[in-house]
């Protein structure tokens, strides 16, 4: 456990050091040493990142609706998106935990929630608030990236299909069909990026927005 490079990453110096050391703890330690663990800290982490997310999307796009906002909060806040945070990952490094216990998107993202939780206990909402948006801004701040446009296509498109037009250096490309129809395409790195593209132009497309 690297509680100093915790505080470096947090740009804080914790009171309670009992605090950000139970944050990096995994479950599987405190079993063994009965101490505390960040099982608690996450819980509350999890409900003030959801929170601070969710205040400065209100606050930077006045013209999306309740169902983009919640589309673009569950995109940034889900653990696959915080799990790639740089601070989340430097923060895993810091932590203590069984060596046979495998790294993934969840472990990484229970560390940084519980981290925030740990934040908020010894410093404040604000230091929490401060940190949340330190490392998270970026993606809250890029609104058509994370508005969930394969779901839009659901509620558009009683029957559809995404087919991959073409898959050759290092880009596939996919096409929509709908009743015989194309209706847009796509492309990216990857078959699930291609139609996360194909899904947004549908979208544009059918709405005939922009």
């Amino acid at each position: 456990m690297n509680i100093e490079r915790a505080q470096q990453i947090t740009g804080y110096t914790f009171k309670d050091k009992s605090v950000i050391k139970a944050a990096l703890t995994h479950p599987s330690i405190s079993a063994v040493t009965g101490g505390e663990n960040y099982e608690r800290l996450e819980f509350l982490g999890d409900s003030i990142l959801g929170a601070v997310v969710s205040e400065r999307l209100f606050s930077l796009y006045p013209g999306s609706d309740a169902g983009e906002l919640t589309n673009m909060r569950k995109a940034i806040v889900s653990k696959e998106p915080i799990s790639r945070l740089t601070a989340a990952l430097e923060l895993l490094k810091c932590s203590d935990h069984d060596p046979h216990i495998p790294i993934n998107a969840k472990r990484v993202c229970d560390i940084y929630e519980a981290v925030v939780g740990a934040l908020c206990i010894d410093g404040g909402m604000a230091v929490a608030r401060e940190f949340v948006l330190k490392t998270a801004g970026d993606a809250i701040a890029s609104h058509p990236d994370y508005r969930d446009y394969k779901s839009e296509v659901n509620e558009l498109l009683p029957q559809y299909e995404y087919k991959v037009t073409d898959s050759s250096e290092g880009e596939v490309q996919v096409e929509l069909v709908a009743q015989g129809r194309r209706i847009a395409t796509g492309r990216g790195a990857s078959k699930k990026l291609a139609e996360r593209d194909c899904a947004r132009n549908a979208v544009r497309a059918i709405k005939g927005s922009s």
